[in-house]
């Protein structure tokens, strides 16, 4: 038996008895999210293995069969079990009551991401892409701002930014400039876009973000963009003097 099939094995086990104790519990609705939830999970796998196989991205070995010739059977099986395992575990975080500090856990994701990147460059030479710690460090960032004009702000503001490296790299790596070592790829204006979120969410920790949000090139691209927190503002200020 291949790998894949012993991690099918272990995941088929425990949705086994996870679903034997539920329908002794008669609680046959949770058997239908299961489903459901194992099935989007599976087919979602499904498209992306057969993109990634067709065009040559990856490629299996060994399997007992193979989906389109080119997709271990193992693959969404084992998806639509950690779909279930995912919905059971859930439910379960529904019942119980936590107090988890938000901007904690994504402070450790966050460096647990820039450990892992600095252990795979550094200590291994495997070139790790930023993502590991730019990905909680924007929903850290996105998470600090409360006011949600602000957070549409931000999110134009960062989108611009990757758009901006997207474009300027693009021309520069055509004109033979420069080039990167693996290519380039779009997760540099995606690092861009998410570490930008991630810097204003810092200026609001800073109280700042207002003060920042003020400079002329940023309004006009928040302005462009159709947001005008002015008026948004004053708005919410009419609306508040209205209920008094």
């Amino acid at each position: 038996m291949n790998e894949l099939g012993a991690l099918f094995l272990i995941g088929f086990t425990l949705v086994f008895f996870i679903s034997l104790n539920d329908i002794r519990k008669r609680q046959f609705k949770n058997l239908r999210d299961y489903f459901i939830i194992g099935s989007i999970a599976a087919i979602f796998d499904i498209i992306i293995e057969v993109i990634g196989t067709f065009n040559d991205l990856w490629t299996y070995n060994e399997s007992v069969w193979f989906l389109f010739e080119t997709v271990p059977i193992e693959l969404p099986l084992m998806f639509f079990m950690a779909g279930v395992l995912g919905k059971w575990i859930h439910g379960i975080s529904k019942r119980v009551r936590y107090n988890l500090h938000l901007t904690l856990i994504f402070f450790s994701l966050t460096l647990i991401g820039i450990i892992l990147y600095l252990r795979s460059t550094v200590l291994l030479g495997v070139n790790e892409t930023l993502l590991v710690f730019s990905i909680p460090a924007g929903l850290w960032g996105l998470h600090i701002i409360k006011s949600e004009i602000d957070k549409a702000s931000v999110l134009i503001v960062a989108l611009f930014v990757g758009i901006l490296d997207y474009v300027t790299e693009t021309l520069i790596i055509g004109a033979g400039s420069y080039d990167y070592a693996i290519g380039f790829q779009l997760t540099t204006p995606l690092n861009y876009f998410l570490l930008t979120i991630a810097a204003f969410g810092l200026m609001e920790k800073l109280d700042v973000l207002d003060n920042v949000m003020d400079y002329p090139i940023i309004k006009q691209i928040i302005s462009t963009a159709g947001i005008k927190r002015k008026e948004y503002t004053q708005r919410i200020k009419k609306r508040i003097t209205r209920f008094k």
